[in-house]
This record gives structure tokens, C-alpha cells and sequence, in this order.
């Protein structure tokens, strides 16, 4: 569960992500594939280079920033995220790589309007949605694997 008083900071941030979400997202696939190299193959590339992904990705999180306090209004959301995430092979281990990278690339281009308080929000939040993320993850790999079977 998340507290109340990360939803009213989260939510309260959409109109700065709306504004500046591509820069951000922009910022946290420079930041991430320069920390982890690895992980670039899980990647359209050209997706990066037009910047369609860092589009999609600044679209997704301002959905969330806007809809914490209503995450049935994200399932749709999630569902095709999932999916994807699948289908390149993402792990539970390469969320912390994302959450770092975002969170980083939220200071850097927010400057002082990251505060502490703004930072341990976010943090808080991105937990809960990649734990959301990966439970989701696990029940598609699961029903593939059965139908395998």
C-alpha cells in the first residue's frame, strides 16, 4: 500500500511530468544504458532514436503520477506494459535499474524541484508499481508455461 501522503505528492507532480516527462524519460535511458550496458539488447533502439519509447514511457508515467488514487483506471495500462515486458524478457532484478535511472533522471531535470520529500514519494510509489509490474509478469510467464505443458 502506498500512504496517503505519497499519492498527494505523486499526484501532485503530474503537471511537472506532463511538462517535462520526455526530458525525463529521455534522460533515464541515457543514465541507464550508460550504468548498464547489458540491458540495451532488451531494447528497440530505434525506438530510442526517433523517441518513440521515451514518448511512451513520459505518457505512462504521468498516467500513474495522474491515477494514483485510481489504479483500476490503469489496468489497460499495465496489461500492455506487462505484456511487452514479457516479450522482451524483462526480470524482477531490472526494476531497480529502471527506478534508480528514473529517479536520477527526475533530479537532474527537475533540479530543485526534486526535494527529498518529492524523491522519497517517487520512490515509494515506483516500488509499489513495479511490484505491480512484476506480480502481473509472473502470472503471464506462469500461464505461458502451462500452455506449453
Amino acid at each position: 500500500m502506498i500512504s496517503q501522503q505519497t499519492i498527494d505528492i505523486v499526484k501532485s507532480t503530474a503537471p511537472v511530468l506532463k511538462k517535462n516527462g520526455e526530458q525525463i524519460t529521455t534522460r533515464m535511458y541515457e543514465i541507464m544504458f550508460q550504468n548498464h550496458p547489458e540491458i540495451r539488447e532488451q531494447f528497440d533502439m530505434s525506438a530510442q532514436a526517433n523517441g518513440s519509447q521515451p514518448a511512451r514511457l513520459a505518457t505512462a508515467v504521468y498516467g500513474y503520477a495522474a491515477q494514483i488514487d485510481n489504479l483500476p483506471a490503469l489496468k489497460s495500462m499495465v496489461e500492455k506494459i506487462a505484456y511487452r515486458h514479457v516479450q522482451t524478457d524483462v526480470t524482477p532484478e531490472q526494476y531497480p535499474i529502471v527506478g534508480e535511472s528514473l529517479l536520477q533522471a527526475m533530479k537532474d531535470v527537475l533540479g530543485e524541484a526534486a526535494t527529498e520529500e518529492v524523491m522519497a514519494a517517487w520512490s515509494e510509489a515506483y516500488q509499489a508499481l513495479s511490484q505491480v509490474f512484476i506480480n502481473r509478469e509472473d502470472e503471464i510467464y506462469s500461464r505461458l508455461q502451462l500452455s506449453e505443458v
